[in-house]
């Protein structure tokens, strides 16, 4: 399971500390309604005690699933060494401090949003999660950034999901002429996310782009176009007390659904050759993972008596790359 540093957990107590949990827990419970109506940040956020209960209730999660996705890009480029972040549409800045985690070679953060709450949030949690590195907290309107700073990373977390379509598209511009390194977006992991990315990657490959991760190629999407099926990845996130009072529920754990994409400016030098894209099936006869690759979508299959192979792959989960075995898909389904 994925936990929040410990540094930042110990600062969102700090704030939250001498508040009513009822009063925050009604407080999410508004703000899970207002996105799952599809609304947007700007609709629910509109105070300091909104932008904390979205904090408590759902940084745990997109935490997690941002920190899946830039796990993911370090393993396809593992002498990627950035230097500089810029998180937009930030919040209360979960992604910088996710990638802080990812990559300890990050000296300088900017974080940009249109939201005064979250950003207010932002300048108190980032100096405590972040030390002395350079960080800068902008205020501005997506609709409105031709130009942004240049960063290394780049990084868009359940941001384009607030955006109509021509505000994504001008502002995926800006986000691919800011990057010189990597780019990172992360969204829900619904049919809709995983569209709005599929549109995402083939802009940015026929502008020069490699897939780091999720894909492990740049070729048409298997599962592009297929009713009841898209790509998608899930992670599960550890609730404390106060969490599950938050979100209402008594489970100690939760899995959040999201899916991804990681485009370089070079291509990824230790890429996958399949990605494990659906749950596993295990069986005391061996375990069939379904995957990705170059030649398309379909299931792989390791023995349990073939020893050597199978104590790797059972290891392996939901969103983990494939070891390159040279193995191809034993059942390819029709693309």
């Amino acid at each position: 399971m994925t936990l929040l540093p410990g540094s930042l957990r110990a600062a969102l107590d700090a704030l939250a500390e001498g508040l009513g949990r009822q009063a925050l827990s009604a407080r999410s419970r508004g703000i899970t309604a207002t996105y799952q109506a599809r609304g947007n940040s700007r609709d629910v956020i509109g105070s300091g005690d909104d932008a904390l209960a979205y904090a408590l209730a759902r940084m745990p999660a997109t935490f997690a699933a941002t920190a899946k996705a830039l796990g993911a890009l370090a393993e396809a480029v593992p002498d990627f060494s950035p230097l500089s972040l810029l998180d937009i549409g930030c919040g209360p800045g979960t992604a910088g401090y996710a990638a802080a985690d990812a990559f300890p070679s990050l000296a300088a953060f900017t974080f940009i949003d249109r939201n005064g709450p979250f950003l207010d949030l932002a300048a108190r949690l980032a100096p405590v999660v972040l030390g002395e590195r350079d960080i800068t907290i902008s205020p501005a309107e997506l609709a409105a950034t031709p130009s942004l700073p240049r960063a290394d990373l780049v990084i868009a977390s359940y941001v384009l999901a607030e955006l109509p379509q021509d505000v994504r598209t001008t502002l995926l511009e800006s986000l691919w002429r800011s990057t010189g390194g990597a780019l990172v977006l992360v969204e829900p992991g619904t049919p809709d996310g995983f569209q709005r990315l599929g549109e995402v990657r083939a802009v940015l490959i026929a502008a020069g782009g490699h897939v780091a991760a999720p894909c492990t190629h740049e070729n048409r999407c298997p599962k592009a176009g297929l009713d009841g099926d898209w790509c998608r990845f899930l992670v599960r996130v550890q609730r404390g007390r106060d969490h599950r009072l938050l979100k209402g529920g008594d489970r100690p754990f939760e899995d959040e659904p999201f899916a991804y994409l990681a485009v370089t400016r070079e291509p990824p030098t230790a890429r996958s050759s399949q990605r494990i894209v659906g749950r596993l099936d295990r069986t005391k006869a061996g375990i069939a993972l379904p995957v990705c690759g170059p030649g398309g979508a379909g299931i792989r299959s390791v023995a349990s008596r073939d020893r050597k192979n199978f104590k790797q792959f059972r290891k392996l989960e939901w969103g983990d790359a494939v070891p390159n075995l040279n193995q191809e898909p034993d059942v390819p389904n029709e693309a």
